[in-house]
Parts: structure tokens; sequence; C-alpha cells
């Protein structure tokens, strides 16, 4: 994230968490078409709607309802997301793992689910219509250098169908911190005094990643 996020997430103690349809992806939360034209054979034979009824109500109502916050599970880091989210020299990226990242989740009354992206290959597919959250936790192939993993929520039935602020354990959820690599020292000591200032104890790393276009 940009310096301005990871301040964002320091005042409001908050993951940001996006509308699905907000994404940036236009196939995001959507089933793939080859599905949906099998979804429509069966349909057919059957003699019902159900599987079209399944698709629109996902198509109109749940990708605005749906919200998201996106993780890598990279073992190490990837220079295209830091090339991608954080190429501005004040880029920030933070470390935690799935167990950190669950009970950092106990601020908010909010159910999160936490599912690891699968890629989906129309070649050679295996696709469920079984789980309203599935469609939001497959992406195209081509994004699979991401190793995506994503918490995911709804927006109650009261509340605007927009993006939210979800609240967090700052201390349960980050682990560590890294600076983009060709940040100056002064950024590194920047982060370090927002630590003390806002209580919460991490680690600030520079980046191994040492490329200048970053």
């Amino acid at each position: 994230m940009n310096f301005w996020k990871f301040l964002n997430l320091l005042e409001t103690s908050s993951l940001y968490f996006s509308n699905a349809e907000n994404l940036g992806d236009n196939n995001e939360g959507r089933i793939p078409e080859v599905v949906y034209q099998m979804m429509i054979e069966q349909d057919n034979e059957n003699g019902n709607t159900n599987n079209q009824d399944t698709y629109e109500y996902i198509e109109n109502n749940l990708r605005k309802e749906t919200l998201i916050s996106s993780w890598t599970y990279h073992d190490d880091e990837s220079y295209a997301l830091w090339k991608m989210y954080a190429k501005d020299k004040m880029g920030i990226a933070i470390k935690t793992d799935i167990p950190s990242l669950r009970e950092s989740f106990n601020e908010t009354d909010r159910l999160i689910y936490i599912g690891e992206v699968k890629y989906f290959d129309p070649k050679s597919f295996h696709y469920s219509t079984t789980n309203l959250y599935y469609p939001f936790l497959v992406k195209l192939k081509y994004y699979s250098f991401e190793n995506e993993l994503r918490c995911i929520t709804s927006c109650t039935q009261d509340e605007l169908k927009e993006n939210k602020l979800v609240k967090v354990d700052l201390n349960k959820l980050i682990k560590e911190v890294y600076i983009s690599p060709n940040s100056k020292p002064e950024f590194k000591k920047l982060i370090e005094l927002l630590s003390q200032t806002y209580n919460v104890n991490f680690k600030v790393n520079f980046s191994k990643v040492n490329d200048k276009w970053l």
C-alpha cells in the first residue's frame, strides 16, 4: 500500500474492505461464461431457472454487497506487487500470519471469512455454484502471480452497499513492516515514530527487492 493508506490504517485501527465491483477486474465475482452456459444447459434439462436465478442474484446483488480485503501468501516479497501498489518510494507492505490475521478481527462484530483464491483455467477446471462466496475466491489464471488470500464480509441489510472500514487489533495484525527498497533512512525513522505514536509494536525493514523502478 502507499504511505497514506498505511497512515489511515494506524489512525482508524481499521482495514479497508472494497466493494467487489470496485476492485478493478471486470470479471470480479462473476461466474465465467463457459460455466454459465453449462448452468443454463442444466436448467433446460431440469425444466427450471435455478442456476440462472443464482447467476442473476450474484451479478445484480451479491457483487454490490460483498466486501473484500486482499493479501498475498507469497513466502517472499513480490517485485510485481511492489511495482503495482507501492512504487512511489513511500510504499509499505505489512507482514502477518493466518492466526494473527484471524485474531485481529476480534475487534469487530462482522463475520469475516478467510479463503485462498483459486485460479481458473477454462480448459481444465472445477467450479462450484453451491457456495455463494465461491465466485469471489476464483480469478482467471493470469492473476496467479498474486498468490492471493482474501478476507471477505458482507454488507448488512440496513447498510449502504459500499466500501467499509473494519475494526482490527493492529498489535495482533502487524508482525513486521517492509518499506520500499529505495526509501530514504528518514522514511524508516518516520514509520518507527508512527509505531510509537500509535502504540503499535512492529519491526521496520527495508524491502530486499532492490530495483530502481521502485
